[in-house]
């Protein structure tokens, strides 16, 4: 094989291994956000069929995950699930990753925030093109709670999203709700 083959060779799995690990982020992060939007079918499409889950004390299959997960997460008023730490080992079809994570969220009680953060230790498996996650295990390094303040002011809180498919991170094209179109028009226009 010649150097400009030996090259394209080496680009070819440098880019297979760039997509990859974008990949695997981004199904680690579909599972995060259906958890804040109550979104089963993101859940699930972070998994497949016959992948299972250890969260706590809850061990089993995907569909039966998913029914605890949206249970316990909507006993929550919000929640935020966020990655930090992203560590993937890609062996062929076959993937390990530790992911740290953290959650916050606002209890039913309205007034006390609760947070917690770990580690996801997957392995994801490539299977008709896609990875997703094949075993998960979570493990829990700490957790806190504290009340909750309006530290910014009402106004601030006054914006808030949904926790289901109205929330406008689904909407294509984002766009301002008309009543904020209308109060920049009328700044425009100096009134």
């Amino acid at each position: 094989m010649g150097t400009h083959d030996t090259d394209l060779q080496q680009l070819r799995d440098e880019v297979r291994y760039l997509r990859d690990r974008q990949d695997i982020l981004d199904c680690i992060n579909r599972y995060g956000r259906g958890l804040d939007r109550l979104d089963a079918n993101l859940i699930r499409d972070a998994f497949h069929h016959d992948a299972v889950d250890n969260h706590g004390p809850f061990v089993g299959l995907v569909p039966e995950f998913v029914k605890f997960a949206i249970e316990v997460e909507s006993s929550f008023l919000w929640t935020h699930h966020g990655i930090t730490s992203h560590n993937c080992e890609i062996h062929g079809d076959t993937a390990h990753a530790e992911s740290y994570v953290y959650w916050i969220v606002k209890l039913a009680d309205g007034a006390t925030l609760a947070a917690g953060g770990g580690r996801y230790l997957d392995r994801l498996e490539r299977r008709d093109g896609r990875w997703k996650i094949a075993l998960r295990r979570l493990f829990m390094d700490w957790t806190f709670q504290t009340p909750s303040v309006s530290w910014l002011g009402a106004d601030w809180e006054s914006v808030t999203g949904t926790r289901d498919r109205n929330d406008p991170s689904y909407h294509r094209p984002l766009r301002l709700p008309d009543e904020l179109v209308e109060a920049l028009a009328r700044k425009k226009a100096g009134g």
